[in-house]
């Protein structure tokens, strides 16, 4: 008996010793996402996680979709440093097959910078100072301290530039040329040991070429770099969304596709965005009636429309402005007789978008149930041209109340409903330049390119912004600062791209994420 217990003791320590090992080796100390994530300054709106192995690489050399959205300084910055680094003889075995995290961090004087964060299979300080005496052709290497960190700097002779890296601890090494990045790096410390991104599923981490890890409120400082106007409009509706982003990259020859979640810290403010969160999603249709002018557009649909209402009331109460709500609906119902608050609301139908033309004019698009109907109530608010095919609101910011935040550009606009549509827009040119679009069919939709990107986009879902490079390069020239729209401009830049697309749909308390670029077809050949 004794000789049989003594066996199953054997036994059962040998099958623990097994799976410590097994869950040790699933994750390996050079593949610490998490923990090296989180050694990452959160200064960086953009963080782009990838393998050291052929595959990417290979993608990221021959093909333009990646190479067309990175700085081509940076850009050839980058292949350099892979060259003389990572591709060197005595280091490559310790970098092969190993993650890499380049983030993206606003500098001073209204430049970016990449910060390179990596976990080598063991520690490499030893083969650095090797190469001192068995120097890299092109570079130089020498000891360094920054931030109380001990590191190097590796002069790299082709860019007559300096690179410099630093040892964090745990193994843990950050590279940039900038010295102050790098620096930052060196001293920051994470508030929380809380991850600051949520991480991918197993299966679909192991199935990915790379990953996207985006923090929305970092998004506004990055902006800045690049914008005159300090807050501009484009993303403003990410950027006061308290939350992170987690995406995978699916390949295709024409269009990078990024999926996954964007995770919302319920412990800060609610946002606009965050209002949809539990709300059923909807058919997007409104973008078929986009103008051929759109140069971006945000699009919102839920077919829970009644408790997208209570939400949106909710969330105005909590921002303690329902006393100048209810104060200017009841002033409309005692000057018109018409509770117009009520009446929209039951004939709102499940969609609404802002766009923004290439002419720098904004105009909405909202989906209504019974347009004749409304069209009799909001007759009595407002004064109709002399034609009476359009009308102006009497009242400030019904658009506003009614709808939330989306429409803080709508004052007192004008309007016209065609078919089901309310059209708002604060010029009359503007609403006259969309009705001659309409009838006309003079729609974005209608394009073949349009076609081959919305092939890629979801069909269903809460929230959508687009982007039509094209149109948008109008507003791009005269609202980006001249280094920047430069960089826009170059043959191998996002102006080689058609379109891109950031959808939101409501899934367990968060937002199932798709983000879309297509390409050009006459850019899809390699720079190099």
């Amino acid at each position: 008996m004794k000789r049989h217990i003594g066996i199953t003791l054997i036994l059962l320590a040998a099958a623990v010793t097994i799976t410590v090992l097994y869950f040790k080796n699933l994750n390996p100390p050079g593949r610490r996402t998490s923990q090296i994530i989180n050694s990452i300054p959160n200064t960086a709106a953009f963080l782009f996680e990838f393998d050291n192995n052929g595959s990417f690489n290979d993608l990221y050399d021959n093909s333009t979709l990646i190479s067309s959205v990175t700085n081509p300084e940076k850009l050839k910055e980058l292949r350099i440093l892979h060259r003389q680094l990572l591709s060197n003889r005595t280091l490559r075995p310790f970098f092969d097959a190993q993650h890499i995290y380049l983030s993206v961090h606003p500098q001073q004087q209204d430049s970016l910078d990449f910060l390179i964060t990596l976990s080598p299979s063991k520690n490499i300080a030893e083969e650095i100072n090797q190469l001192k005496s068995q120097p890299i052709p092109g570079a130089h290497v020498k000891n360094v301290m920054i931030g109380g960190k001990p590191g190097f700097t590796i002069t790299i002779d082709s860019l007559q530039r300096d690179f410099f890296i630093i040892n964090k601890g745990n193994n843990f090494y950050a590279g940039s040329f900038s010295k102050q990045l790098v620096q930052e790096s060196a001293v920051y410390k994470p508030k929380s040991k809380k991850p600051v991104y949520a991480l991918l599923p197993d299966q679909q981490a192991s199935n990915s070429l790379a990953n996207l890890y985006i923090n929305y409120q970092q998004l506004q400082p990055l902006l800045q770099s690049f914008y005159k106007d300090k807050n501009p409009d484009l993303l403003k509706a990410l950027q006061m969304l308290p939350a992170t982003a987690t995406l995978s990259l699916n390949y295709k020859r024409d269009a990078l596709m990024f999926n996954g979640f964007t995770a919302i810290d319920n412990s800060k403010a609610v946002s606009y965005i965050s209002l949809f969160k539990t709300l059923k999603p909807a058919n997007n249709e409104l973008k078929d009636i986009f103008p051929a002018t759109t140069a971006y557009s945000w699009t919102y649909a839920t077919a829970n429309v009644p408790q997208f209402e209570k939400l949106l009331t909710g969330w105005q109460q909590k921002a303690n402005v329902t006393s100048e709500k209810t104060a200017l609906f009841k002033k409309i119902k005692a000057e018109t007789g018409v509770n117009f608050e009520q009446e929209f609301n039951s004939l709102l139908s499940n969609e609404f978008a802002v766009i923004t033309t290439r002419f720098q004019e904004k105009l909405a698009i909202i989906k209504i149930k019974n347009g004749s109907k409304l069209l009799s109530y909001i007759n009595n608010i407002s004064t109709l041209s002399a034609d009476e095919l359009m009308g102006q609101l009497n009242y400030d910011r019904l658009p506003l109340w009614l709808l939330g935040d989306a429409f803080s550009s709508f004052k007192r606009p004008y309007f016209k409903i065609i078919d089901n549509y309310l059209v708002l827009a604060n010029t009359p040119s503007e609403i006259n330049n969309f009705y001659n679009n309409y009838t006309n069919r003079n729609f974005l939709s209608i394009g073949n390119d349009y076609k081959a990107f919305n092939d890629i986009l979801a069909r269903q879902c809460n929230i959508t912004f687009f982007i039509q490079f094209k149109n948008a390069a109008y507003l791009f020239k005269q609202q980006l600062k001249p280094a920047f729209y430069k960089v826009y401009q170059q043959k191998y830049g996002l102006s080689n791209y058609y379109a891109a697309a950031y959808q939101l749909t409501a899934s367990d308390n968060e937002f199932y994420t798709n983000f879309c670029m297509k390409i050009n077809e006459q850019s899809t050949s390699s720079p190099n």
